[in-house]
């Protein structure tokens, strides 16, 4: 047992290594927050469009895709050549897909639905209506299965603001549930949610606002990431009497 002096340093330590780690939680914590109040502040409520803006169904906003499963019956359409995405890569904090466990071959890509980056992949099936609505970006080409329906903006869309108003307007989806205990919105009923839409010229400068809010939110993840290790590190060196 360390003396209580040495103890007394040995707290001061991890406790000032565990401030810097609360100050990288606390600022994560309200980067959802800022997202919400930038595109409040620019745009309104989705729910009752303060501006004025043209309001237009999903379905002509972008071009809509519902996931599915290639047969698993024939192994050949599973392997490595491209990514296979599910509700769970849907379920993140960082506003992008995270890589999934699971790819399809070339062989099943052909009978998979593919998109490319810069789509908008939305969680329609569910256990619990809460998960309804759950949306993420593509940074990349993939496919996905049949919980999932996907819009490809269109040209005049900018993507970011329309991944924004999905993130800020979740309860725009879940109010198309056909299921009031579990979820489940339909293709048909997901291209008809009206949305606002304002002029392109406003949606690229959210745009380019909320490239520049990811990129430092990808940052203070990683600062996160090595606070963490900060800690773990200092935890052990103390309690071996490196320190």
């Amino acid at each position: 047992l360390p003396s209580l002096e040495k103890q007394r340093q040995i707290v001061a330590i991890l406790d000032k290594a565990d401030s810097v780690r609360q100050k990288r939680e606390r600022a994560i914590g309200v980067s959802e927050e800022l997202l919400q109040s930038k595109f409040l502040e620019m745009f309104g409520n989705p729910g009752s469009n303060p501006y004025g803006w043209e309001l237009e169904r999903i379905g002509n906003l972008g071009k809509v895709i519902t996931g599915n499963t290639p047969s698993r019956a024939n192994p050949g359409n599973y392997g490595d050549y491209i990514e296979w995405i599910k509700s769970d890569n849907i379920n993140t904090p960082h506003h992008f897909i995270t890589p999934s466990s699971e790819k399809l071959s070339y062989q099943g890509k052909q009978i998979a639905r593919t998109v490319p980056a810069e789509s908008i992949l939305v969680t329609c099936i569910a256990g619990s209506l809460n998960s309804i609505g759950r949306v993420a970006l593509t940074d990349r080409e993939v496919t996905f299965n049949q919980q999932i329906n996907a819009i490809i903006p269109e040209k005049s869309v900018n993507p970011y603001f329309l991944y924004s108003h999905f993130f800020i307007a979740q309860h725009l989806v879940q109010t198309q549930s056909t299921n009031s205990m579990k979820g489940l919105v339909n293709k048909s009923r997901f291209s008809n949610i009206i949305f606002m839409n304002p002029p392109s010229e406003k949606q690229e400068i959210f745009g380019n606002w909320f490239l520049k809010f990811h990129k430092w939110l990808e940052k203070l993840y990683q600062d996160k990431k090595l606070a963490d290790q900060l800690f773990n590190s200092l935890a052990q060196r103390v309690f071996c009497g490196e320190i």
